[in-house]
């Protein structure tokens, strides 16, 4: 038979007191009484059985196995007030809460969000580019993330998550006109030992993946490091050296011809940008005008 849940208001104070280590402190937080405490967790150790803290002179101290208890409280306390303050602001205001890598933000979406206010003009929308965890999806203020990863990466969310994919992610390295022509990559192999390399530190392991796949024998750590992808992208439109890109956020550099593709090779990872909601948010009208207008995009 599974363990009955205790009553909210003793694992309130039970959280309160424990976090603040402190009866008083608690009572001060809660506006109750530091003997309505008292009492909440003395009926809470009678319930389950064991005493949840010390009792000394004129302190209170926690037991080691409380204090884990405690922890998690917190934990679930945060996420269901950050749940509360989400579903107050999907009622009362008119946002919609977007995270999206940087990247992905100033290189594809920002240039396209004028299409989506064409559609909803009286739509706001909230971008950070500070992911969530996955699990943060149910509760947290974000009603969708897009997020890199993989066919496998969506089987591990059951039924609580949708994900989309949205984009394919194919490698290429880039560079300017000019850099191409002075060191000619394209045609000498020889020479990409001499080159330059961008590396974005949001996705290390790109030049080793490919490096390996284009069977050229070079360093792939040795370069000049940036913390973006896009910083990476900048610095190889300005000369610098060469970038290896996510071929489709570079596009428009291509036509433009800002940008030109350094070697022949266009690596297929077989991840993708996903378009990731929880099911709760499935049913809220931003999330599904959002979902429609992203997907007819990318088509």
């Amino acid at each position: 038979m599974p363990a009955r849940i205790p009553p909210l208001n003793a694992l309130r104070a039970l959280e309160a007191a424990g976090r603040r280590v402190s009866f008083t402190q608690a009572a001060e937080e809660l506006h109750v009484t530091p003997g309505a405490i008292s009492r909440q967790i003395r009926g809470l150790e009678d319930m389950l059985g064991f005493a949840l803290f010390d009792r000394l002179h004129r302190e209170v101290r926690l037991t080691p196995e409380s204090r884990i208890y405690v922890e998690a409280l917190t934990d679930a306390f945060n996420q269901m007030e950050r749940a509360t303050r989400r579903l107050v602001d999907s009622r009362k205001q008119n946002y919609l809460h977007v995270h999206a890598a940087i990247t992905f933000t100033m290189r594809w979406l920002v240039p396209r969000l004028v299409g989506f206010h064409q559609r909803h003009p009286k739509r706001e929308i909230r971008i950070s580019t500070m992911l969530p965890g996955e699990a943060d999806l149910g509760a947290s203020p974000t009603d969708v993330s897009i997020q890199i990863g993989n066919p496998q990466f969506t089987e591990r969310f059951g039924r609580s998550l949708t994900g989309h994919p949205v984009m394919d992610i194919d490698l290429l390295p880039v560079c300017s006109p000019q850099y191409l022509a002075d060191r000619k990559l394209d045609k000498k192999p020889a020479a990409w030992n001499d080159a330059t390399r961008l590396i974005s530190s949001a996705r290390p392991n790109d030049w080793t993946i490919w490096l390996k796949e284009a069977g050229l024998d070079v360093d792939p750590k040795q370069g000049i490091l940036f913390e973006s992808s896009s910083l990476a992208y900048q610095a190889a439109i300005e000369g610098i050296g060469v970038a290896l890109s996510m071929k489709k956020l570079v596009t428009e550099d291509l036509e433009a011809g800002r940008l030109v593709p350094a070697h022949g090779l266009a690596h297929a990872t077989g991840d993708s940008f996903y378009l990731i909601y929880s099911q709760a948010a499935a049913q809220m009208p931003q999330v599904k005008e959002f979902r429609d207008w992203i997907l007819s995009e990318m088509k």
